[in-house]
């Protein structure tokens, strides 16, 4: 068996727990090594030291993205040529690993053997973090909501990444023949086999992110029901087009060529659609307060560990970046309380370990961050 398909074989085993972090040139951190605990584990400390960074490194092992969102090369040290980001696992040994070096792609490692592509990486740390950018799923562009979605069932199933990724190239493929056929005149044979593509594998997507927004919001809203004083949230899927199954979705690409040649981008699909998040009957994104946008937020991401919980067999590793902070003393208690009721690992950020509540505090290991270094209480 050569390496590719022994890593293959292993593709479906998810990281079900973190022994220790290795840091090298990534953002403040020059180096790093942290055992942490297989609990709860609070990392405390001013404003600009190093806890999110923390939090971003093991995000970005787990997702391939960087945690705010910016290019790879910005998360490398001040004077480093790369980064590198290590964990060990706390059941079988493993090792995942990732390296961002400037001027090439972030490259993915199982046990010190490169993975073909860094998105092979994601799924073996199913990883549920909760930030302040992640008000944006509310209040943000539908690319938000959809991002949220891919993101979160990329981790979860190998096979919506599958399907993602092979619709992107044909999506893209398909966008480039319009391009060009705004200066000559394309035979339809050329578009085809992409559309094809795109059918079938937005028709899976779609289906699995219907499925996925069926069962995730009944635990959202009883999340929000909470931690809101009874208010009710309600989640659904809106699709943009009419093409509700592959069939139809093949024509109606085909029917819109001239449209979308016009266009300039292909305008029936996944890619399109949009996740409908509303409070007491009222889209939150326009009409919800910053108070009801955070706990809307913040009920999502707990439904989606709850969720992670059940289709795992296993808590996600949860990460919580100084969001108990920015709750008044009710929602901080009941957020506590489901946080202890549905996590596994977490690890917390706060400016004060205290904010985590006694009852956290109790089970939980505490750190101080202070400027790129860290160390146990």
């Amino acid at each position: 068996m050569n390496s590719n398909s022994q890593l293959d074989a292993d593709g479906d085993k998810s990281v079900i727990g973190v022994s220790s972090v290795s840091l090298e040139g990534f953002r403040n951190y020059s180096e790093l090594f942290l055992e942490i605990s297989p609990g709860f584990n609070i990392l405390s400390g001013s404003n600009a030291q190093g806890k999110t960074n923390f939090l971003e490194a093991l995000y970005l092992l787990s997702t391939t993205r960087l945690l705010r969102g910016q290019r790879d090369a910005e998360a490398i040290q001040k004077g480093r040529s790369k980064s590198s980001i290590s964990i060990q696992t706390l059941e079988n040994d493993t090792k995942l690993s990732m390296v961002l070096e400037a001027g090439t792609r972030k490259r993915a490692f199982l046990n010190g053997l490169g993975l073909p592509r860094a998105a092979d990486i994601i799924g073996r740390l199913p990883t549920v973090c909760i930030s302040s950018a992640d008000m944006e799923i509310v209040r943000g562009e539908p690319t938000d909501r959809r991002l949220f979605l891919d993101l979160e069932l990329s981790g979860l199933s190998p096979a919506y990444l599958r399907h993602l990724s092979v619709y992107k190239r044909a999506l893209e493929q398909r966008n480039a023949l319009l391009r060009d056929g705004r200066e000559r005149n394309l035979p339809g044979e050329l578009y085809e086999p992409w559309e094809a593509q795109i059918a079938h594998h937005g028709n899976a997507m779609r289906a699995t992110r219907y499925d996925y927004i069926g069962r995730l919001a009944p635990m959202a809203r009883n999340l929000h029901h909470l931690m809101a004083a009874g208010e009710e949230l309600s989640l659904s899927y809106a699709v943009r087009d009419d093409a509700q199954d592959e069939d139809l979705m093949i024509r109606t690409l085909a029917s819109t060529r001239s449209h979308d040649i016009a266009r300039g981008g292909t305008s029936v699909g996944p890619h399109r659609d949009d996740l409908t998040i509303e409070v007491e009957g009222r889209e939150a994104r326009l009409y919800g307060s910053q108070g009801q946008q955070r706990t809307a937020v913040i009920s999502l991401k707990l439904a989606t560990l709850e969720y992670g919980r059940k289709e795992l067999g296993f808590a996600p590793l949860l990460l919580l970046d100084d969001i108990l902070s920015d709750l008044d003393e009710n929602r901080r208690q009941r957020l506590v309380e489901v946080v202890l009721a549905n996590a596994g690992q977490a690890v917390l950020t706060c400016t004060e370990a205290s904010a985590a509540g006694q009852q956290i505090l109790d089970m939980a290991q505490v750190f101080t961050v202070s400027a790129g270094a860290i160390r146990s209480l």
